[in-house]
């Protein structure tokens, strides 16, 4: 952080926590500092964002933890903004003498200071799926090596309550990520992603000062290969050929489960896109260890997550990110320094990551390069957006059913991947006075489940499980601001994961992950 802002934040940052205050009053004297105009809303690679996590390392450090990545508290990570040069990037599809150039929606970079520049042969995969707790792959008997693979998103019956994949809910599979890694792992040069034709996805009008993060890519990512998302007439005429639509192919496979997939003989996609920058600077993670005071369980670890980043100034206004996700980090903050108090059995790591907006970059770093090892990380309980009751958007209207619209309401997302991590979550909710929902893992219409740092845990096989409030009006707006928070609601979930931590640390029996099933029945344990 540049010297001029840290000697005026010192101030602020060498404040020590009367042990008279409450959780609230200190919560409120964090957020005040998270929101304050020094930090300017935190967007990631600011020094805003910057700022923050010095912030939150030195209260790490003052709550009795140690440094988790050797002496320090912070987990650098590499990171290049990302401005898609549209006038030389470009799919163009080759067949029969023939030749059509499509303009990509959007690109995923493995490398983003490097173009890409490929030709290549195509193959059709369905929706890109390899699920063996499902009976189900659409690469069975496909030779994708050194191939361009085109697939739908989501998933096979989506929104069907009889569904192979987990009924009205998703599953892992469903996202890109997931989507990209297996074709990577089969062997593939690029992936081709296209909206499945048949969809119930909803839309609405966005509210005016509705913001998103400018786009950044991890410098170095644990996937390799390219990822286009490409407009519907690209699909339509990679699969001309077949004597079919992609509607058609997606009915077809919807209808009896089974893959449809096949080479597309005589077809070539040309793939060039190239990124305006190629300028590296680093974000940050930050983390504290409390070490485990049991010599048999120490070296297992529950991670207790939150994301400090949010989205900075845009169009002259700030956005402070009171909730999003000020109201998780700072009760993140909170439930170290209870659980400092008293050392659980088993290690405890704290770690909010940066650059969350920006789809988990800071925790897509953290799972490929752990402070712990996963092998040993027994649960991860990711807090965000805790501090407003829910309340139906324009885009969520019609949805699903309000559950957490009171103080002692909150939502679980990703409980279907553990039953037992749902059930000891259940079970200490009772304590802090809390219901507890899990709606998010039954709806496939606002895509919970792939939109916070509770996913790359997930896609690790590890048990994860984000404690929600729920969306509510002026999410991503400048409105999401202190005053608007539930100091209530914010003490409850304190107290609940600070409950859960303790006996997540002492179980003889940690809890398992296993992909839900649909149908209404259980999935099977991993």
């Amino acid at each position: 952080m540049p010297i001029v802002l840290a000697l005026a934040l010192t101030p602020l940052l060498a404040q020590e926590s009367s042990p008279r205050q409450s959780s609230r009053e200190r919560m409120g004297a964090d957020l005040e500092f998270l929101t304050s105009p020094p930090v300017d809303g935190r967007a990631s690679l600011t020094q805003g964002a910057d700022a923050a996590a010095w912030f939150l390392a030195t209260e790490l450090r003052k709550a009795g933890l140690a440094p988790a990545d050797g002496a320090t508290y912070l987990q650098r990570f590499d990171l290049v903004a990302v401005r898609l040069d549209r006038d030389r990037s470009s799919v163009v599809v080759r067949q029969a003498g023939d030749q059509q150039r499509f303009a990509p929606v959007a690109v995923f970079f493995p490398d983003p200071t490097r173009e890409i520049d490929l030709a290549l042969d195509v193959v059709f995969a369905g929706y890109g799926v390899t699920a063996p707790e499902f009976g189900y792959d659409d690469y069975a008997g496909m030779d994708v090596r050194g191939k361009a693979v085109l697939v739908f998103d989501h998933e096979p019956q989506e929104g069907d309550p009889a569904a192979a994949f987990h009924g009205t809910g998703l599953t892992l599979h469903a996202g890109v990520w997931t989507k990209t890694w297996n074709a990577q792992q089969h062997g593939a040069a690029a992936l081709l992603v296209v909206t499945e034709p048949v969809n119930a996805h909803r839309s609405s009008p966005r509210p005016a000062d509705r913001a998103n993060a400018p786009p950044q890519a991890l410098a170095t990512s644990e996937l390799r290969i390219p990822r286009v998302i490409v407009p519907a007439d690209v699909a339509t005429t990679l699969l001309k050929g077949t004597g079919h639509t992609p509607a058609d192919w997606q009915r077809r496979i919807d209808t009896a489960m089974r893959p449809a997939s096949q080479s597309l003989d005589g077809v070539t996609v040309a793939l060039l896109a190239v990124n305006e920058t190629s300028r590296v600077q680093a974000s940050w993670n930050v983390a504290g260890l409390l070490p485990g005071s049991d010599p048999s369980l120490r070296d297992e670890t529950i991670l207790v997550t939150s994301h400090y980043d949010h989205l900075g100034s845009q169009g002259g206004k700030t956005y402070p990110g009171a909730n999003d996700n000020g109201s998780g980090t700072v009760a993140m903050v909170e439930v170290a320094r209870l659980l400092a108090r008293t050392r659980p059995a088993r290690s405890v790591l704290f770690v909010s990551f940066g650059s969350e907006e920006q789809l988990m970059l800071g925790s897509y770093h953290y799972v490929a390069h752990p402070l712990r090892p996963l092998a040993t990380t027994r649960a991860v309980i990711n807090l965000d957006m805790i501090g407003r009751n829910e309340e139906h958007t324009p885009e969520s209207l019609g949805a699903y059913e309000i559950t957490a619209g009171r103080s002692d309401q909150l939502n679980l997302v990703g409980a279907a991947y553990s039953p037992e991590l749902a059930a000891l979550l259940r079970h200490e909710s009772t304590g802090a006075g809390l219901a507890l929902s899990d709606k998010f893992d039954h709806d496939s219409s606002m895509r919970t489940l792939f939109r916070c740092d509770h996913l790359p845990f997930l896609q690790k096989g590890i048990p994860a499980v984000w404690l929600f409030g729920g969306f509510h009006p002026g999410y991503h707006e400048p409105v999401d601001t202190i005053d608007r928070l539930d100091f209530d609601k914010m003490a409850r979930v304190v107290r609940l994961t600070v409950d859960a931590v303790r006996a997540l640390a002492s179980t003889a029996t940690p809890p398992r992950f296993r992909y839900p099933a649909g149908g209404g029945n259980e999935g099977v344990p991993e």
